[in-house]
């Protein structure tokens, strides 16, 4: 007889396993043999290419580099299922993906046919499939929708529900006389599973932590042209990835910046760009909207914000720029799953001069990435090039529409 049942979700970048999509997250809540919930387990998964569908799965690629590949929590997994019940709500897909990657990792858990799928139940219970409406009809609070912890504890819960409502013993002791045991596995205690509400607690923002980084030694009050330039790429799409921050932590180290330096540079930056959507004498609603993110990304005092878009400068300043331009016959490269398709953006782009390409070469000038902190091969070798990426909206501005 097994030690109960293993609820299982996965939170993954697509369908199929086979054609490289991987596990992004993985939630399993442990029961006791009478349906009671014994533990709850849950990590973010480093997938160790790009995030897939972002919009259902709502992880970040900065965030999912910060957890663990799945090789490294495999036999843990495989540890928690052991001599249990595998159970999902459709749980075809559920285990033929864990089965697929726990394969890679050279470990096994129970075939398909020997999970409980509570959404086959649910067809005979409730007559609905949808993990969501099978939880409302029997009254389950489903919280935390498609993160595989919140997804996990509502199939458990539902799976409690129906154990009360098909009160044949023989039943679940049918059921719990087919878990498998396969251990013992070498567990690795040092590696730690982090849950998607460790990861996306609020950061200290990017410039907190650059200047906390660098030393007090002053070198001058001057600007630092590179440092302006590299900070100019990098707000190309209003947006500071991981990765860009710790290059500009990186460059400002490496040229003895201190942090008054730093704050220099942001306000001349910032300062710079006030003058330039004032030139006009007009400030749109689209130019105050920059300012104000600019600011924000910037840690610009909200009192200088505010005075920003309530005129003019008197002393108009120069913006300090890179001047990065996209050119006929310059090489642009795509990756991850956009807002436009893929094929539409390189419409577009090949009608406007450029050269779509898709793997990332030392000419490259431009990855365009769906996730700034991409973790796919295309950016990492992007980033080993010191080629400049951005993201769709970044596009949209290089292009100017």
């Amino acid at each position: 007889m097994g030690k109960g049942f293993a609820v299982v979700d996965l939170e993954t970048t697509g369908l199929f396993p086979t054609k490289h999509d991987r596990i992004v997250e993985i939630g399993i809540v442990l029961m006791s043999p009478d349906g009671e919930i014994e533990t709850r387990h849950e990590t973010l998964v480093n997938p160790n290419r790009d995030m897939g569908a972002q919009h259902i799965h709502g992880i970040a690629a900065a965030a999912a580099a910060r957890a663990p590949l799945f090789e490294q929590i495999a036999a843990n997994v495989a540890d928690l299922l052991d001599d249990r019940v595998p159970v999902a709500h459709n749980a075809s897909f559920d285990s033929r993906f864990l089965g697929f990657q726990m394969a890679q990792a050279g470990l096994r858990v129970a075939e398909p046919e020997r999970w409980l799928c509570t959404m086959r139940m649910s067809e005979g219970v409730s007559g609905y499939r949808r993990l969501a409406e099978c939880c409302t009809a029997v009254g389950v609070e489903l919280a935390d929708a498609h993160s595989a912890a919140g997804d996990a504890l509502a199939t458990a819960q539902l799976l409690s529900v129906y154990m009360q409502t098909v009160s044949d013993r023989s039943y679940w002791d049918s059921w719990l006389a087919s878990a498998g045991k396969y251990g013992p596995f070498a567990v690795d205690p040092s590696v730690r599973w982090i849950a998607r509400t460790e990861i996306f607690e609020q950061d200290h923002s990017f410039v907190d932590r650059l200047v906390g980084s660098l030393t007090a030694t002053r070198l001058g009050p001057q600007l630092n042209v590179d440092y302006l330039a590299l900070l100019d790429r990098v707000l190309l799409d209003r947006v500071v990835s991981v990765s860009e921050a710790s290059a500009l932590e990186a460059l400002a180290q490496e040229i003895g910046l201190t942090p008054d330096d730093v704050w220099l540079a942001h306000r001349a930056y910032f300062d710079g760009l006030v003058a330039t959507a004032w030139e006009d004498h007009i400030l749109t609603e689209a130019e105050s909207t920059e300012i104000r993110s600019i600011g924000e990304i910037l840690s610009i005092n909200e009192d200088v914000v505010a005075t920003s878009l309530a005129a003019a400068p008197t002393a108009p300043a120069p913006l300090m720029t890179s001047g990065f331009r996209l050119q006929p016959g310059d090489i642009v490269v795509l990756t991850g799953e956009m807002t436009k398709p893929r094929e539409a953006w390189a419409e577009v782009l090949t009608e406007l001069g450029l050269i779509v390409k898709n793997n990332v070469v030392k000419k490259t000038k431009l990855l365009v990435a769906a996730d700034p902190d991409s973790l796919s091969g295309k950016a990492r070798t992007a980033r080993d090039y010191d080629i400049t990426i951005v993201n769709e909206a970044g596009l949209e501005k290089l292009l100017d529409v």
